[in-house]
């Protein structure tokens, strides 16, 4: 008479905790704020440079 073997796989809630994935979410929240204020600063230095382009000057060279 063969025997049975029965594995339990665990499921994400067995592994892990609703305040894990909280802090998890709340992380990747300030991850998309930490990448939006490296856009936001890149979007103003282009618009800076926009409003005041450089002048170009002619150098002669002998």
């Amino acid at each position: 008479m063969p025997k049975e073997i029965k594995i339990k796989i665990p499921t994400p809630e067995d592994v892990v905790s609703e305040e894990f994935v909280e802090h998890l979410a709340n992380a990747y929240r300030e991850l998309l704020l930490a990448a939006r204020c490296l856009i936001d600063n890149q979007i103003k230095k282009v618009e800076e440079k926009a409003a005041n382009p450089k002048e170009l000057k002619k150098i002669e060279i002998k």
